[in-house]
């Protein structure tokens, strides 16, 4: 389903703070330079998690398009322009 929850979950020593993004079914932790971030209580770890969900959320969507554009000539060399503007224009009349 498409649902955002954050949560904490304890461990040995503390809490980890854990969010669930919309586009996945299992829950991340929160991590700092991709380690686990140990939390002292339960709500300092719910609370990270919130805000780190809020980031993603709110985050800019970004895209290089390396991808696309490497695959775009490739497909270009072998069936000729595809999306670039080029080929034959198409007159279309409202009535």
């Amino acid at each position: 389903m498409n649902e955002v929850n954050a949560k904490s979950r304890p461990v040995a020593g503390g809490h980890h703070g854990l969010l669930r993004k919309v586009h996945r079914s299992d829950y991340e932790t929160v991590n700092e330079n991709g380690i686990p971030i140990l939390f002292a209580t339960a709500g300092e770890a719910e609370l990270a998690a919130w805000h780190a969900l809020r980031a993603h959320l709110q985050s800019q969507i970004v895209g290089s398009g390396d991808k696309a554009s490497a695959a775009l000539s490739q497909a270009e060399e072998k069936f000729g322009k595809l999306l670039r503007g080029g080929g034959k224009t198409v007159q279309v009349e409202r009535r």
